[in-house]
């Protein structure tokens, strides 16, 4: 967090970077937010959850700010909170900074005796994202039960993201985050639209080395009944009529937090023994286990390449020459044929845990090893969402032959 203002103003002072300078500093500080209507400024009617202070949505050039009115100590504390989980890489809303401004002295009553006190207002400044959706506009049309378990599955991947590194909410609800269309690059499958939950309140988040279960369930449980209030709230407006959240809903909730987290457990495990960067390169771990199924992987082609050539090779070399060799080359065919469009909820990861599972499977249900090119044609053909062409198929398996064929014979062993 800054220091030192990046400008004064008579009773104003501005944290923010120089780049937003020219633009803030020409907005009414002196006024209360209730009263910024008044003095011409391009204000968006974006409907957000209910808040204990008051908060103006702006346009200035290109930039859409969302301003709190708030006290100092509070709009410093925040922005630093969010400056935290942003380097963190917890979805958050962008900080721009904080504005202060000194409001004068009142006298307060003291055991001592009447004492100066000087009065302060903090204006917070974030950025407001593109593609998001504020909770009132999620149930203003009937969701399928598939359509509310992907908002379900955003809300979270948000709490795992926050808990596996420590972070404690507190406030909890969906008042107080948006869901955001992200286009992200997916490890090795290029860019795909996904459904994110951003944290939009940060003024009650405590960060810390770690939380316990208790802190992390407590979280998750104050969702759910603040889900309660927000559907009176929702059908008081008339927005709804229909239960927002089912009873079927919350165990959904519940079910998949817990798997989630734990799988998030063996993911950061496997990244301590491999030394590979999971999120970076390889894409989320989908169901627990798979940590278990590629380190069994790593460590047959660990095996391979210590006969080779005669000596212990360590796992962490293992890893890295698996992925640069094997992993890496198997998802650029992927993605070159777009296979990625056929399997639209799986990471690389996943992708690739699941054909040697399906490997394993064909393999046992024959009483040999069919190799992971007949398992990987198998899987294409008969697990994808819709059917691939034939002749993409065949070029995905002419094109992993080859790749195979530059390995030394006896990894083809393990691939071919």
């Amino acid at each position: 967090m800054m220091a030192s203002p990046s400008k004064r103003d008579g009773n104003l002072q501005f944290f923010v970077p120089d780049e937003f300078l020219p633009v803030l500093v020409n907005f009414p500080w002196q006024e209360s937010l209730e009263k910024w209507q008044e003095h011409g400024l391009r204000l968006l009617e974006v409907k957000s959850g209910l808040s204990r202070h008051v908060v103006r949505f702006v346009q200035a050039n290109s930039h859409r700010f969302a301003i709190k009115e708030t006290s100092l100590e509070s709009a410093r504390r925040e922005y630093a909170t969010y400056v935290r989980l942003r380097e963190m890489d917890i979805h958050t809303l962008w900080p721009v900074g904080f504005v202060a401004r000194n409001d004068g002295t009142r006298i307060i009553e003291t055991k001592v005796g009447r004492l100066p006190q000087e009065r302060h207002t903090g204006f917070l400044i974030t950025e407001l994202m593109e593609k998001v959706v504020p909770d009132s506009f999620l149930f203003r049309r009937g969701f399928s039960k598939n359509n509310r378990r992907r908002i379900w599955d955003a809300v979270i991947r948000l709490f795992v993201e926050m808990h596996s590194q420590g972070v404690y909410w507190g406030d909890a609800s969906l008042a107080n985050m948006l869901i955001n269309f992200s286009s992200e690059i997916e490890p090795e499958l290029g860019r795909r639209t996904r459904l994110r939950a951003i944290l939009a309140d940060a003024e009650t988040v405590e960060i810390h080395r770690s939380i316990t279960d208790s802190l992390r369930l407590a979280d998750v449980e104050f969702f759910l009944e603040s889900m309660q209030w927000t559907e009176a709230d929702l059908r008081a407006s008339g927005i709804v009529r229909d239960a927002v959240m089912t009873d079927e809903d919350q165990e959904f909730i519940l079910e998949t937090y817990h798997k989630r987290f734990a799988v998030e457990q063996e993911m950061r495990s496997f990244e301590l023994m491999t030394h590979i960067d999971v999120d970076k390169l390889l894409g989320d771990f989908d169901v627990k286990g798979y940590a278990r199924v590629l380190l069994k992987h790593i460590n047959e082609h660990k095996w391979y390449i210590s006969e080779r050539l005669g000596r212990e090779v360590s796992l962490v070399d293992a890893a890295e020459e698996w992925y640069r060799d094997v992993f890496q080359p198997v998802c650029k065919v992927f993605l070159q044929y777009d296979v990625a469009d056929f399997f639209p909820e799986k990471t690389a990861a996943s992708l690739y845990v699941e054909i040697m599972e399906h490997k394993y499977l064909l393999s046992e249900k024959a009483g040999k090893d069919v190799g992971l090119i007949v398992a990987a044609r198998d899987f294409v053909e008969n697990k994808a969402t819709r059917k691939l062409p034939q002749p993409i198929i065949r070029s995905i398996i002419r094109e992993l032959r080859a790749l195979f064929k530059r390995l030394p014979p006896p990894l083809q062993a393990i691939y071919s």
